[in-house]
């Protein structure tokens, strides 16, 4: 496969990949708003397929129409949140497998998974385009700015540049999943 070809899949695979992070998370949140309905006391906001399963589990038989219809919604959310992970979990992979192939070793830095890996080489591409670093920084908005005034010098980043590279999903590794 040209290296052209490659980043282009890689940035078709990984725009689906975010399109079902996305998915779960509203997921997550409707079960989560049907389980404040159903427990006293509600659920806590980050719930993982098990969890939410076992909550709805625990919860008293439904009595009347309204609690059996979040009942049963509930148990088709978690049964479609079991499938998003599924899916996500073999965009992953194959988004891991297309980085193997590509030859990328981004996946070995601290904080740079797969997800992180595809997204970068899918929209830089071609690194040899950039002339210098500088140029690569100014094109992905980290090429700091001087932010002075009187006799304090300061810089900050740039807010232009390649927003999906310079989110902090990307510059922050605490963040990324």
């Amino acid at each position: 496969m040209a290296a052209e070809d490659a980043t282009v899949v890689l940035r078709l695979l990984i725009d689906r990949r975010d399109e079902l992070g996305r998915a779960r998370t509203e997921t997550v949140s409707r079960i989560h708003h049907l389980l404040l309905e159903l427990i006293p006391g509600g659920a806590k906001k980050f719930l993982t397929r098990g969890q939410a399963s076992y909550l709805l589990r625990t919860v008293p038989p439904p009595t009347g129409i309204v609690a059996q219809t979040r009942h049963d919604l509930a148990r088709e959310l978690i049964d479609e949140l079991t499938t998003i992970d599924a899916k996500i979990r073999a965009a992953d992979k194959q988004l891991h497998h297309l980085l193997a192939a590509y030859g990328s070793t981004l996946t070995e830095l601290y904080g740079i998974g797969p997800s992180a890996a595809a997204r970068l080489l899918g929209d830089i591409g071609d690194i040899r385009r950039f002339r210098t670093s500088a140029h690569f920084a100014s094109w992905n908005g980290t090429a700091p700015l001087e932010a002075s005034s009187g006799d304090q010098r300061r810089h900050r980043l740039s807010r232009v540049g390649n927003r999906r590279i310079n989110r902090e999903r990307l510059c922050n590794p605490a963040r990324t999943a």
